[in-house]
């Protein structure tokens, strides 16, 4: 019985707190301010607070994203300039052959020369021995 009476006594109590638009009727407890709600504006507090966690989450998710974001484009910027560097480097090579190509062609112009003189010579002096002992020889 007595369960009962606090109970009824509990239930007229927030029966009578319960406000009927969308502002809380503040109730002072041992001195402590409580503010009460009924079940409209409970679920409109909540859906509220609900959508406030999902933003916050979303604004989360994209801080995280942006940062990513902003770290690759840093290692795609370092990966870029070391190419440019290679490329550079390769470019450098390239030409460094070419000089050497064009010199070791410029090396078998001058070492052919000297074959055909040297040929000439040889011919040159097959033909003066050649003479030469066709003159001993009529003698």
């Amino acid at each position: 019985m007595k369960k009962s009476i606090g109970l009824m006594l509990c239930l007229l109590w927030t029966c009578k707190v319960i406000s009927q638009d969308l502002k809380p009727i503040v109730q002072e407890i041992n001195s402590t301010q409580y503010f009460c709600f009924d079940l409209k504006q409970s679920r409109f507090l909540a859906k509220r607070l609900e959508y406030s966690l999902y933003q916050d989450s979303i604004i989360v998710t994209l801080k995280l994203r942006s940062l990513k974001w902003r770290q690759l484009v840093q290692k795609k910027d370092t990966i870029i300039f070391k190419l440019e560097t290679k490329v550079e480097n390769l470019s450098l090579v390239q030409e460094n052959d070419q000089l050497q190509i064009g010199e070791l062609n410029l090396t078998i112009k001058k070492q052919n020369k000297k074959i055909k003189r040297g040929k000439l010579e040889r011919w040159f002096f097959g033909g003066g021995l050649l003479v030469l002992t066709g003159i001993i020889i009529a003698q």
